[in-house]
């Protein structure tokens, strides 16, 4: 079944994007053995909210060609990538149940740290993958925008990589143990 997945890189202090918003700070840290190629191979569809859409229409063509893709916005966009639809971020949960459906690959949760939120505490987040980069920004854009609830993460697989990075894999628990031992249960 394909899983929905918030893949991003993050500064050791929390962000995922400089007090500007951007992300030439990760340049230093490209390297195909951070396996990105491999995991854009997996995804069908992506959620992206419109800051980092908008930012990513400075970088050149659209990088998801052929596969889905919800772009999470409160204003009309001029023009949608082929196979996009824009969302509100009060529709999102919705149109990412259905998306999740429909995709025979995984879903990728791109960012910004608002529309991650919401899709975790909507509870159609599988997985966070993080690549934690060794570098302090002090300020920006957080992984996660304040409000999000608390949500219990299993540890699924870390990684060291020889530039410093660190990988972190956590599954989104459903089910937890509550502190007498029984089992009680995270809506879906």
């Amino acid at each position: 079944m394909p899983r929905t997945v918030y893949y991003v890189a993050v500064s050791v202090d929390g962000f995922i994007a400089d007090k500007e918003g951007g992300v030439g700070w990760l340049d230093p840290y490209n390297s195909p053995e951070l396996g990105y190629e491999s995991f854009l191979e997996r995804v069908g569809a992506v959620v992206i909210g419109r800051s980092t859409y908008e930012q990513m229409q400075t970088f050149g063509p659209w990088p998801y060609e052929g596969r889905s893709g919800l772009i999470v916005t409160s204003r009309p966009l001029p023009t949608l990538p082929p196979l996009s639809r824009a969302v509100t971020l009060a529709e999102l949960p919705a149109a990412l149940a259905k998306l999740r459906i429909e995709s025979s690959r995984d879903v990728w949760i791109v960012g910004g740290g608002q529309t991650a939120r919401e899709c975790l505490s909507s509870r159609l987040v599988d997985e966070l993958e993080l690549y934690v980069i060794p570098t302090l920004l002090g300020a920006g854009i957080p992984l996660l925008s304040l409000g999000t609830a608390h949500i219990p993460l299993r540890l699924l697989e870390t990684h060291s990589f020889p530039n410093g990075i660190t990988k972190l894999r956590y599954e989104v628990q459903r089910d937890s143990e509550s502190s007498n031992g029984t089992t009680s249960t995270v809506g879906t």
